[in-house]
């Protein structure tokens, strides 16, 4: 995929709007594609769920990610608006060549606290526990759990993941992960830390785990905590 499709989600960026409506990204969707316009849901503000007066002229960096995990940029222009039936924005699409794609090979690796279930099928070691992530990507995360769970190097786990959005909506994704670190816990009673990497995944589900990694520098870096 290379130019957004019909249903896909986006993120705005007003770069020419007030002061107010430049510091936040708006997400959006879209309804409908004619020609070299896509018709857009009017974007709502990510922090309030607020929408603004966007008229034509207005230029905009836009983002969305691919099944892949890929993510693509583009600058644009609204170009027009409709307001009968569902209120839509009319978003100059690019050419292609004009788009610029993040390939994810090193995904982006945000520390997060997220409930992550955790099953290992084997003869002996039959586990099914639940842990808290310490960090995530796209590729793999990390956690911690007791040290009865004796997880060793090249184990490969089963994980469920819990991923809650501002909205307080929770999406799920699922992975086999193999485990590729173990770290025991430095005192008595502490927790092990566990890190592995996803060797098998839908590319629905770590497009959803790529793109809470995204929402969620967003969200540090509006909090100062990253550059």
């Amino acid at each position: 995929m290379l130019l957004p499709r019909i249903g896909q989600s986006i993120r705005l960026s007003f770069t020419g709007s007030s002061e107010e409506t430049r510091e936040h990204t708006y997400k959006s969707r879209i309804v409908d594609i004619q020609d070299e316009i896509a018709l857009i849901e009017l974007p709502t503000n990510e922090d309030t769920g607020r929408t603004g007066l966007f008229g034509a002229g207005e230029a905009c960096e836009v983002w969305y990610l691919g099944e892949d995990g890929s993510r693509f940029d583009f600058r644009s222009t609204i170009v027009g608006r409709r307001s009968e039936h569902i209120p839509v924005l009319f978003l100059q699409l690019p050419a292609k060549d004009a788009i610029h794609r993040t390939q994810r090979r090193n995904y982006l690796r945000i520390d997060s606290s997220l409930d992550v279930a955790i099953k290992l099928d084997d003869p002996i070691r039959r586990y099914h526990f639940l842990a808290r992530t310490v960090d995530i990507s796209g590729g793999g995360l990390s956690f911690t759990c007791e040290e009865s769970y004796r997880l060793q190097t090249g184990d490969k786990v089963q994980v469920w993941i819990s991923m809650p959005n501002k909205s307080g909506a929770v999406q799920h994704a699922s992975a086999v992960m193999e485990v590729v670190r173990q770290k025991p816990a430095e005192k008595k009673g502490l927790h092990q830390w566990i890190s592995g990497k996803f060797v098998q995944i839908s590319e629905q589900d770590r497009a959803k785990v790529v793109r809470a990694c995204y929402e969620r520098q967003l969200e540090l870096r509006k909090k100062g905590v990253v550059e």
